[in-house]
């Protein structure tokens, strides 16, 4: 297999994926250069993979945010995750049987992404390294699932946003974060009506449980 250079920039969000971190650092360089790499950029609500879609790449977000989405027949939407950069999407259809997304995913501004192709990735000496990296991201999505199961299994709705909201918050390890979502989409995650979001963001800012500045808060 011909040897593939990318630039520096691009090698550090691959390494900061996780992707590479069942290969040692010494060989990691050598490594991303066996591989079927391309880049694309994405304007803004642009879509990347529809749910359904035959997916061959193993997906890592270089710049922007891409969110991922599920449809209903009815109409309605559910916002599962909003994707930064280093992160993988979708890396579930591509080691699955189906090969097919779970997930609608859409640049929720514009965003470049790194694909990288699975099928040439564990034909390289470092399939096994790979393997694991993998298996890693793909546990590390499971979690991320499990956050919004959390969330939702609160019946009250300030039980919800507090849930979440504490969850980000001990993942930032600061006083303020940011949670990549407008409000139509926090409420699309929530699984709840954008005003009445809306209404209780604000009751809990009054009440001095809460600051934010759009999807940037503070819990008091």
């Amino acid at each position: 297999m011909a040897e593939q250079r990318i630039k520096e920039e691009y090698y550090k969000t691959i390494q900061e994926s996780g992707f590479l971190c069942g290969i040692p650092e010494i060989e990691q360089k050598n490594a991303v250069r066996r591989l079927q790499i391309r880049i694309r950029e994405y304007k803004e609500e642009e879509l990347i993979f529809l749910e359904g879609e035959e997916i061959k790449e193993i997906a890592i977000l270089h710049s922007g945010t891409v969110r991922g989405e599920k449809f209903h027949m009815e109409g309605a939407v559910d916002l599962m995750y909003i994707y930064k950069h280093g992160e993988i999407f979708g890396a579930e259809a591509p080691v699955s049987r189906m090969k097919t997304s779970p997930l609608t995913y859409m640049a929720n501004e514009k965003a470049e992404v790194i694909f990288i192709d699975f099928q040439s990735a564990i034909q390289t000496e470092y399939a096994s390294g790979i393997a694991l990296g993998l298996l890693q991201i793909l546990a590390d999505d499971n979690i991320k699932k499990l956050y919004k199961i959390e969330a939702l299994s609160k019946r009250g709705l300030r039980d919800r946003i507090m849930t979440y909201l504490k969850i980000i918050n001990n993942k930032a390890g600061g006083s303020e974060f940011c949670i990549h979502m407008d409000r139509e989409q926090f409420a699309q995650y929530l699984c709840v009506n954008r005003s009445a979001l809306s209404y209780e963001l604000n009751q809990m800012k009054r009440e001095g449980i809460i600051d934010f500045k759009k999807d940037h808060f503070r819990i008091l």
